[in-house]
């Protein structure tokens, strides 16, 4: 079970910094959500297994590219703990795409950090 402290630790991470560095599309708020070997697993157009790192996720990511048309909303759906890992699901979108993200949790030094992330995106 999720206590209080924790769930609210998690909650800030994901839509502080996470939702943040895509509603600003800008990958600095990420520093304080993923963590240094945080790795990216998802399906390219072909169905392909592709495998992101940091620095290549951040460079999909630059404020002066930012469309401001879009409205990005993001749902936590579910957040589970043991100890120092969990896990959590949410749904993120704007006008264009969907994501439902998957995200793989660990608590160091008592900060919550998304290791790893699977997502599933589609166009609307």
């Amino acid at each position: 079970m999720t206590d209080s402290i924790d769930l609210d630790k998690i909650t800030n991470v994901i839509m502080n910094h996470y939702h943040e560095g895509h509603a600003k599309h800008d990958y600095k708020f990420y520093d304080e959500a993923l963590h240094d070997e945080w790795k990216f697993f998802m399906h390219d157009q072909t169905g392909t297994l592709q495998i992101v790192d940091k620095d290549k996720y951040y460079s999909w990511y630059d404020p002066k590219d930012i469309d401001e048309n879009l409205h990005w909303e993001t749902e936590i759906i579910s957040i589970d703990t043991t100890r120092k890992v969990g896990s959590a699901k949410i749904r993120l979108e704007c006008e264009k795409v969907r994501y439902i993200d998957y995200f793989n949790l660990m608590k160091l030094d008592e900060k919550w950090w998304i290791v790893h992330k699977v997502s599933h995106g589609t166009k609307k």
